[in-house]
């Protein structure tokens, strides 16, 4: 019974640390996309609209990923020796 349950715990920490690494890897591309319109937008355009657009999303985006980072890596991952997996 208890091997079940590590199991099922390590099944679900392995869940979370592969979505915090495929969230990094977004937010990286993202970030390289972001520089590059960036570039192309000083470089070409100089259309100020396209800068703070872009810079809005780009922040929204970070705030949104770093807090669900920060959520799983404190809340969910810290206390998943405590998830109780029985049914009741």
């Amino acid at each position: 019974m208890a091997t079940n349950e590590e199991n099922k715990r390590l099944e679900l920490l392995t869940k979370y640390t592969n979505w915090i690494k495929k969230s990094k890897l977004k937010l990286l591309i993202v970030f390289i996309i972001y520089c590059t319109v960036l570039l192309l937008n000083f470089l070409f355009f100089k259309n100020h609209r396209i800068f703070t657009t872009a810079s809005l999303l780009m922040f929204t985006y970070i705030i949104y990923v770093g807090s669900l980072i920060w959520f799983i890596n404190n809340k969910l991952i810290a206390k998943i020796d405590s998830v109780d997996f029985k049914i009741k």
